[in-house]
């Protein structure tokens, strides 16, 4: 059966991450030899020359698909050096140099993306879901700020199933009265998360270092960064522009700071503070 359009994207990626190529030709003998791997296929060539034998009708066209798509997506661009200026010859941008270098699944690989975001957190819940990926249809087509505020409501709905679970593990009724009374008075998430923030050191004791450690760096710093790029980009006022580079970065800081909110939520179900 023929590949579709999000695994030929997949095998690009890491086709992008393998040397000695500079034309489009280079780039779907790699996907073809990748392919070959992924299905174990590698000793059946028999005599042809390269991975392209291991494309079937339609493949190719996939691949000239996808990197298009880099290309608008500023991963790669057409040519090659000065001498070498048009297509087929094809190189990486330097943004596209520093995607590659990441490990880990890429926001330019969105069906990757939100397969392991899903294995990560298969609890998730799905307006979560549904916001990250319109987030990052978004960010694929370089809609850098409407990216932003779907990425901050899927911020906001962690950090509220996250609110919510704390207020349910306190077990004094007053203070949980007095929690409740304060959440309803704060105007907005940051000011709820303000709330939580207060009453969480004390919770912290009994808790297992793996969700303690470099909580402060993980859910306030990310919290706050992924609010901020929300916050200009959904007030005309401000009239703020969202970089590629800062949407790149908060999606691949989303998925830890979720499993860390998700692991947080599973502790306070399951104890009393």
């Amino acid at each position: 059966m023929p590949m579709k359009l999000e695994e030929v994207r997949g095998l690009l990626i890491k086709a992008l991450k393998q040397p000695r190529w500079n034309q489009v030709t280079g780039l779907e003998i790699a996907v073809g030899d990748l392919k070959a791997q992924t299905l174990g296929l590698q000793n059946q060539r028999n005599f042809v020359s390269d991975g392209r034998a291991y494309l079937e009708p339609g493949e190719s066209s996939l691949i000239h698909e996808a990197i298009w798509s880099f290309i608008v997506q500023g991963i790669i661009v057409p040519g090659l050096d000065d001498n070498n200026k048009e297509w087929p010859f094809i190189r990486l941008t330097d943004y596209g140099r520093r995607c590659i270098e990441k490990e880990g699944v890429l926001p330019h690989d969105p069906d990757r993306y939100l397969d392991d975001f899903r294995q990560n957190i298969p609890n998730a819940d799905p307006v979560i879901v549904e916001y990250l990926t319109e987030s990052l249809q978004c960010f694929l087509r370089d809609l850098q700020r409407a990216a932003a505020v779907m990425l901050g409501a899927a911020s906001e709905k962690a950090v509220l199933l996250l609110i919510d679970s704390y207020v349910g593990a306190v077990s004094d009724p007053t203070r949980k009265g007095q929690t409740e009374s304060q959440l309803v008075k704060a105007p907005s998430i940051y000011k709820k998360f303000e709330v939580f923030e207060k009453g969480f050191p004390a919770a912290k004791a009994d808790m297992p270092k793996t969700l303690t450690e470099n909580t402060d760096s993980l859910l306030r710093g990310v919290f706050d960064l992924i609010r901020n790029s929300r916050n200009e980009a959904g007030h005309p006022a401000s009239g703020g522009m969202i970089s590629r580079d800062t949407n790149y970065s908060h999606l691949r800081l989303f998925i830890p700071y979720c499993l860390r909110i998700y692991g947080l939520i599973s502790w306070f179900s399951s104890n009393s503070i």
